[in-house]
C-alpha cells in the first residue's frame, strides 16, 4: 500500500512542445510501458490549449491506475493483474444465465457505457452488476472513435469483477485489433497518431507491446468462442474454414502466433488464410457484397454449423441497420455501427441478449425488442 503511495508521489509532469488544438483540458487514459526497474511506467497525456503534458507514474502488479472521466462517463480505477492466461475457446454457462453480445464499439466509450448502465450490466460507478451473466464483445474496439483505450481498460476491469460473481466478460479479437497490433494505422483516430508522437514511440502499436498489460492481455484473447450451442466471432465462418477442418483452438492459436510475431502470415498458408479475407476476422460472406467473397449459401451455413457443433453463429464486422437474424435464424448479425443522432443525441450500438432461451435486441436507451428467428 505504502509502496504504491510513494510510486504515485514519484509521478512527474513533463511538457511536450507539440501544439495541439484543444477545446479545454483533456486527459487520455494511460498507456503502460515496461520500465527498466521492473513493472511499468503509466504514461498519460493531458491536453490543454496548445500544450500537452505527459504524466509518468511507476506502477506494478497489484497497483491501481485511474482511467479519467470522459464527458458524462465517470473516472474509474483498474487494478493491474499478473499476465493473463490464454483465453478458452469454449465456455459453459447455465442455460438460464443471461448472455449479452455486443458488436464493434470502435472507440465509442460513452455509448457503450450508456448501454451497459441502462441494461443493468454496470452500476453508476461502472462496477459489475450483471451477476452470473456473461458479456461477449465481438471485437473491433480499436479504430475510428476517440476513446478506444478507455473501453479496453473498462473491459479489462469488468473481466475480473465478473469472474468474482460467477459471471464472465469475454473480448474476442476483430480485424481492427489485428490491424492496430500489427502496426496498421489507417483507421486510427488522428488523436492516437499524435499520442504516439508525443510519447516518443515509433508507432502506435508500440504502446500495446507484448510487455504491456493490455498488449499481453489482448494477445491472449480468443478470436472464436463457443458457448454451448452458439459460435461467436467477429467476421464469420467461410467455406474455406470448414474445408480445412479448423477448430476454434487452431484458429485462436494461429491468430495469437501472428499477433505475437511468432509467425509471418505471408510465409505460412494456414496463418495467411486465417488472417485473410476468408478468415474469421475478415469474412463477409453472410452479406451481399457484389465483389469477393461470394455470398454464403444455405448449404455453406449448414456445413459451418455441423462442423462446429452449434445451432447459431453470431457475428459483427459488417454493418446492418438493426440486429437481425439471417439464414432462418442460423446467423445473427449484430454490428449496428455506434453513433449518436446529431439532432437528438440518441445513440445506437449493436447488442443482443439471450435470456430464458429468448433473443432480444437491445437499445442503448434500455429498450428490449424480441428478435424473431426463422
Amino acid at each position: 500500500m505504502l509502496d504504491a503511495f510513494f510510486r504515485t508521489l514519484a509521478g512527474a509532469f513533463l511538457l511536450a512542445l507539440m501544439p495541439l488544438a484543444s477545446a479545454g483540458p483533456q486527459v487520455e487514459a494511460p498507456y503502460l510501458l515496461p520500465s527498466d526497474s521492473g513493472g511499468w511506467s503509466a504514461q498519460s497525456l493531458e491536453r490543454e490549449d496548445d500544450a500537452v503534458r505527459v504524466r509518468r507514474v511507476p506502477v506494478a502488479v497489484g497497483d491501481e491506475v485511474t482511467i479519467p472521466a470522459v464527458d458524462e462517463v465517470p473516472s474509474f480505477q483498474v487494478r493491474l493483474r499478473a499476465p493473463a492466461n490464454v483465453a478458452p475457446a469454449e465456455i459453459a454457462m447455465p442455460s438460464d444465465a443471461p448472455l449479452l453480445v455486443i458488436a464493434d464499439t470502435h472507440g465509442e466509450h460513452g455509448i457503450l457505457v450508456e448501454l451497459l448502465r441502462n441494461h443493468g450490466v454496470v452500476d453508476e460507478r461502472l462496477g459489475w452488476s450483471f451477476g452470473e451473466g456473461r458479456v461477449v464483445f465481438l471485437g473491433d474496439v480499436f479504430d475510428r472513435g476517440a476513446h478506444q483505450t478507455e473501453i479496453l481498460w473498462l473491459i479489462y476491469k469488468l473481466e475480473a469483477e465478473a469472474e468474482r460473481t460467477g459471471g464472465g466478460v469475454h473480448l474476442l479479437l476483430g480485424n481492427h485489433e489485428a490491424l492496430v497490433l500489427r502496426g496498421d494505422e489507417r483507421y486510427l483516430n488522428p488523436k492516437y497518431l499524435r499520442t504516439a508522437e508525443v510519447l516518443g514511440v515509433d508507432a502506435y502499436a508500440d504502446l500495446y507491446g507484448v510487455g504491456s498489460p493490455l498488449g499481453q492481455w489482448l494477445r491472449t484473447r480468443a478470436s472464436v468462442l463457443k458457448v454451448g450451442d452458439l459460435l461467436l466471432l467477429h467476421g464469420g465462418v467461410s467455406p474455406g474454414t470448414v474445408q480445412r477442418g479448423l477448430s476454434p483452438e487452431q484458429i485462436n492459436l494461429a491468430v495469437r502466433q501472428v499477433l505475437s510475431g511468432e509467425i509471418d502470415p505471408d510465409k505460412s498458408e494456414l496463418h495467411g488464410f486465417v488472417m485473410g479475407t476468408e478468415g474469421p476476422l475478415w469474412y463477409r460472406g453472410y452479406f451481399p457484397r457484389g465483389a469477393a467473397p461470394p455470398e454464403a449459401t444455405d448449404a455453406d451455413v449448414a456445413a459451418a454449423l455441423r462442423h462446429f457443433g452449434v445451432g447459431t453463429i453470431l457475428v459483427g464486422h459488417t454493418i446492418v441497420p438493426e440486429v437481425m437474424p439471417l439464414y432462418d435464424g442460423k446467423v445473427i448479425a449484430v454490428q449496428v455501427y455506434p453513433k449518436r443522432d446529431e439532432a437528438t443525441g440518441d445513440a445506437v450500438l449493436g447488442a443482443v441478449l439471450r435470456e430464458g432461451g429468448h433473443w432480444q435486441r437491445l437499445g442503448v436507451d434500455g429498450t428490449r425488442t424480441p428478435l424473431a428467428q426463422g
